[in-house]
């Protein structure tokens, strides 16, 4: 090979490295612009992590807060449940007591009853006794 196609074979080597180069150059610097982007978006997204994260942190108090005052008034709730239970105990305890005494009134009642109708019956044998001696006096 002669020395003049060496030096174009070299120059074209020059050129397609040159080529190479500006090719190169270009994705180093595209890829700069998208590492620049990135690093931007990057720190965006973490401002706006930032703020979802404060605003948890304030949903978290919030929610403490609100879960706190739920369960005091649940308790409060259950208390009066309990104290109504326990008054509800003691009238039905009275109303035992009444239905008891209720029941002895019926039993007095009863005999009573059965004393008129003994009654009854002494008077029914007086009336057919005076109507005998009424019949008998008659005659």
């Amino acid at each position: 090979m002669s020395l003049e196609a060496r030096v174009e074979r070299l120059e074209e080597q020059h050129r397609q490295m040159d080529a190479n180069m500006h090719s190169l150059v270009k994705v180093c610097a595209d890829t700069q612009s998208i590492t620049m982007t990135n690093q931007h978006d990057i720190a965006d997204l973490k401002l706006d992590i930032a703020g979802v994260k404060s605003e948890v942190i304030r949903v978290k108090s919030d929610l403490s807060a609100l879960t706190q005052a739920t369960l005091a008034g649940f308790k409060r709730v259950d208390e009066r449940f309990e104290e109504h239970d326990r008054r509800f105990d003691e009238h039905d305890k009275r109303f035992d007591r009444i239905d008891k005494r209720l029941d002895e009134h019926d039993k007095r009642f009863d005999r009573i009853d059965g004393r008129f109708d003994e009654h009854d019956k002494r008077f029914d044998k007086i009336e057919e006794t005076l109507a005998i001696i009424v019949n008998h006096l008659k005659k």
